[in-house]
């Protein structure tokens, strides 16, 4: 499918109107490449936190759509990002999930880089004439930090990162949220049978919440929900705790695939992953951040309740995934008075594949 298909003006039109995205987005694999080459090689992404590479050498790897990625702690003590392939032919560097090596080597062949992605030798290179060690370093990508959080860029021309996240954290302070006293206590996965964009759109709105999610409904007062989209790459919520109108949840999405749940009383924080698979699946990682002096029984209580919520909307959006392959609508329409933030993302996804 050409770039001049994605970059049509009258979905552009239709996205006004507050009809959705067309469905086959959702589920023809052109599309997602098209995605994953537009998108995820192009955004910072979050990766991790900076716990998971806290000493020399340690070391974890991920995917940027469909780019391995090694995140490591080099010998200066910076964080740095590579590509996790091989300059010889191309094979995975690093296998293991996360551990800490004083050299990244290849499994392959044992082609060995050092921690700032340097060759430092290669068997056998002594058998082969003007072998330029100097040109054959593992492909670095952008990486920068907020507080904790890891993100990552592909590109060569990313813009730093503030340019993305603007006046986040700002808001994340006046939500409560003090990075310096958070820590990172679990990670929980999930396995999603939905296209990437089903799972963050479904993140954007509460439109859903009082059929969908009776617990959550129950805690927070759906009817004052509000929903701010004036920001150019995330979009923020807030959901007030019924009862008590001054206390309440902070929600946001920063394109194209994390959102954030943000509770100040006591501190505590959800960095939530969407990580495309294929057209039609995809993983949410969930990494859950809290105050030292939370407790147990709270940590407990948080992860359970959330748990909950994730599978109901694992439900929704596998549901979601097979009414639009099932090819019965061309599109679908939005309810924008509550869904301004999924119109929000959509006209992101469109402005991205129409070839920004």
């Amino acid at each position: 499918m050409a770039s001049n298909v994605y970059g049509d003006a009258s979905i552009a039109s239709a996205l006004e109107r507050g009809n959705t995205l067309p469905a086959r987005w959702y589920v023809e694999p052109e599309v997602f490449r098209a995605e994953k080459e537009r998108i995820f090689h192009r955004t910072w992404q979050y990766v991790g936190h900076t716990g998971q590479v806290s000493s020399v050498g340690d070391f974890f790897t991920t995917l940027l759509g469909d780019i391995p990625v090694v995140v490591v702690r080099d010998t200066e003590k910076a964080i740095r990002a590579f590509a996790n392939v091989c300059r010889h032919r191309g094979s995975e560097v690093v296998l293991e999930c996360a551990g800490n090596r004083k050299t990244l080597q290849c499994h392959y062949h044992g082609w060995t880089y050092n921690l700032d992605g340097t060759l430092r030798s290669a068997p056998r290179e002594n058998e082969q004439r003007e072998f330029a060690k100097d040109t054959l370093s593992l492909a670095p990508f952008a990486v920068e930090t907020w507080g904790p959080l890891i993100f990552v860029n592909p590109s060569r021309a990313a813009p730093p990162l503030h340019d993305v996240i603007g006046e986040l954290p700002a808001i994340f302070e006046r939500a409560g949220i003090d990075f310096a006293q958070m820590r990172m206590l679990r990670r929980d996965v999930y396995e999603i049978a939905a296209n990437w964009k089903i799972v963050v759109e479904n993140f954007n709105e509460c439109y859903h919440c009082p059929i969908a999610h009776p617990k959550f409904s129950a805690v927070i007062d759906t009817n004052a929900y509000r929903v701010e989209t004036d920001h150019e790459y995330f979009s923020t919520y807030y959901g007030p705790i019924l009862g008590s109108p001054d206390n309440g949840v902070n929600y946001a999405t920063l394109w194209p695939n994390v959102l954030f749940s943000l509770y100040g009383n006591p501190p505590n924080l959800q960095a939530i992953t969407v990580v495309p698979i294929d057209a039609g699946h995809s993983r949410q990682v969930v990494d859950y951040f809290f105050a030292g002096d939370a407790s147990e029984a709270q940590i407990r209580s948080d992860v359970e309740f959330s748990d909950l919520v994730t599978r109901e909307d694992i439900v929704l959006c596998e549901s979601v995934q097979r009414g639009l392959r099932s090819g019965a609508i061309e599109h679908g329409k939005l309810m924008l008075s509550r869904e301004r933030g999924i119109q929000h993302f959509q006209k992101l996804v469109y402005r991205f594949l129409g070839g920004e």
